[in-house]
């Protein structure tokens, strides 16, 4: 579990930094730091237990942790500026 949060983190890391760059793209400075804000929320140095384990709170069983990827990839649309998509 703590590779897979290692491996969000530098995802959304990268991805948010790659954004930033583009800032001629409208809206992609706001989407770029949003993602660098949950790479810190997924970084586990800052919050996970040293044996690895998510904590109690955040631990969420399989069938709902499968429904809840496929909303988060269905809806990633919905992040995209306006008139990208319309």
């Amino acid at each position: 579990m703590r590779a897979l949060m290692w491996l969000l983190t530098i995802i959304l890391a990268l991805a948010g930094l790659a954004l930033r760059v583009q800032s001629h793209v409208i809206g992609a400075v706001a989407l770029g730091t949003g993602a660098l804000v949950l790479a810190l929320l997924a970084c586990p140095l800052l919050w996970a237990r040293p044996n690895g384990l998510v904590p109690d709170a955040l631990a969420i069983p399989g069938k709902r942790r499968l429904l809840l990827a496929l909303a988060l990839i269905l809806s990633a649309p919905l992040t995209l500026p306006w008139p990208l998509w319309l």
